[in-house]
């Protein structure tokens, strides 16, 4: 009897795990994913939610005036002293010339006198 009963015990386990397994998969759905309650909290919105039609703006009188507007920003812009490039008053080779000096003077300024 006792290797029976050992044979009946692992398969009332296994039937109960099984069981256990089929309802937890099986659980109410109430017509959600079940992260859907968690995102609702979290504000995120509803995809059922996002109208399926298109809004777009397609009138041409609306177009040229924000042309115009921008038109006009971008002429504002460049006429701007600040726009405008930088006079190169020195060459490259000048401008590491006056650093590579500026540079000889700053490490003779911090060296300890040699007398």
């Amino acid at each position: 009897m006792g290797i029976a009963a050992g044979t009946l015990m692992r398969a009332l386990i296994l039937f109960v795990g099984l069981t256990a397994g089929l309802v937890a998969c099986a659980g109410p759905s109430g017509g959600q994913t079940p992260g859907a309650d968690a995102a609702t909290a979290q504000g995120f919105p509803s995809l059922r939610d996002v109208p399926r039609t298109t809004d777009a703006n397609v009138d041409a009188a609306y177009w040229a005036q924000v042309e115009a507007e921008l038109l006009a920003v971008g002429r504002e812009m460049r006429a701007n002293p600040r726009a405008q490039p930088a006079p190169q008053a020195e060459t490259p080779a000048d401008f590491i010339e006056d650093a590579r000096r500026d540079l000889e003077q700053a490490r003779q300024a911090h060296e300890p006198d040699a007398q």
